[in-house]
């Protein structure tokens, strides 16, 4: 496995220290590169450590912020955007995302939980509509995360349609524990590059699902396992709702070239985006000129001119520069989708951005903040050891 840390142009690291040169709320902890502090959600605090309910990171009197603990209560949440012309009911996005640390057992994981629902307050919202804040595990769910000395990665999901999770080499060490998903989805590193640096890495990982037959218990370990292309930036970006935040760009190609230098023969790549004061902040998905959808059957080309439309997000993250030596990475959209061209040793094709969530339409709790009960609806398994 290799990792490199590019450095960006001279010009494109002057850019991006200027825009983080503006002054910014002090933390109640030490400001720190640290990958975890990019995977859970801030509160505003008072002097004596206290939520301040009424404020969310970026409000002129929140001066001062940490990482929400498990077990508080949560005072915003973080809502996608609704298409423009939604009726009143959407008016508040249609999922709300929280960022959280959950301990079970002694045991704590970052949760990053979907919670679909409706604005109630309006009058022709439907009295059966998903309500937020209440769990309806028919149709929300979450992944789990976690953070050790080297890597910060997701082990697994858990939605309506079935309970996932990676399972990676290390599984013949920790076949009982959730020491098996050790690196199944990797973020980034756990100590960050500064700003306008990257980097790219191979790691190995299954992907079981129970709709397989399966439990984890009695999955055993794989004896073959993908290779998906994972690359990330650290920089500067601008969201949906004006926000400029330094940000974990990282992006996991389906699959990897032979040699682990680039994404290869991968004909899809889903893009996460990361930061201090929210967590997981947006996600993309994004497909090759020659991808087709499986069930539509709708190219991805189509596809990107639909998500251009629906006007949810904001443009995609531009690479000033690429983290991978001989892959260069530039703009091409036609003014009608979002998308990029990818060029390596000869090799060259467009990525169209077929999905997308901006979660930066925060709404704060009407009630001040809710202790929130996503934690019952995950596995065990994650918490393992």
């Amino acid at each position: 496995m290799q990792i490199r840390f590019p450095l960006l142009p001279a010009l494109a690291l002057a850019a991006g220290l200027g825009l983080a040169a503006a002054p910014a709320p002090a933390r109640a902890q030490a400001q720190s590169d640290r990958l975890e502090d990019f995977m859970i959600m801030d509160v505003c605090v008072d002097q004596h450590d206290r939520i301040e309910p009424a404020l969310v990171p970026g409000d002129r009197d929140c001066t001062r912020r940490r990482n929400i603990r498990a077990g508080e209560a949560v005072p915003y949440h973080m809502h996608n955007f609704p298409n423009p012309g939604a009726p009143c009911p959407q008016r508040l996005g249609t999922v709300s995302k929280d960022n959280i640390p959950i301990e079970k057992h002694g045991v704590t994981r970052i949760v990053s939980f979907y919670d679909r629902g409706v604005d109630h307050s309006c009058p022709d919202a439907k009295p059966d509509a998903p309500t937020f804040g209440k769990l309806d595990t028919g149709r929300e769910g979450g992944s789990v995360q976690w953070v050790d000395e080297h890597w910060g990665y997701i082990m697994g999901s858990w939605s309506p349609v079935a309970l996932s999770y990676w399972l990676t080499p290390s599984c013949a060490g920790a076949p009982d524990t959730s020491g098996r998903f050790r690196y199944g989805w990797v973020i980034g590193p756990a100590t960050l590059p500064p700003e306008g640096q990257g980097g790219f890495a191979v790691f190995q990982s299954k992907l079981v699902t129970n709709k397989d037959g399966r439990e984890p218990e009695a999955a055993g370990c794989p004896k073959r396992f993908a290779k998906p292309f994972t690359m990330w930036m650290r920089d500067r970006f601008t969201y949906k709702d004006g926000r400029s935040l330094d940000s974990l760009i990282s992006l996991r190609f389906s699959s990897s070239a032979k040699d682990g230098q680039g994404p290869g023969p991968a004909t899809q790549v889903e893009i996460t985006y990361w930061t201090r004061e929210f967590g997981l902040t947006r996600w993309e998905k994004w497909g090759r000129d020659d991808w087709v959808h499986p069930r539509s059957r709708m190219a991805v080309a189509t596809l990107g001119k639909t998500l251009f439309e629906s006007g949810t997000c904001s443009p995609p993250y531009s690479f000033r520069s690429s983290p991978v030596p001989g892959l260069t990475i530039a703009d091409s959209g036609s003014g009608d989708d979002y998308s990029r061209t990818l060029t390596q040793g000869g090799d060259s094709h467009a990525w169209h951005m077929s999905l997308c969530s901006d979660y930066t339409n925060i709404v704060k709790d009407a009630d001040g903040g809710l202790v929130v009960p996503w934690g019952q609806a995950l596995s065990d398994v994650f918490w393992a050891e």
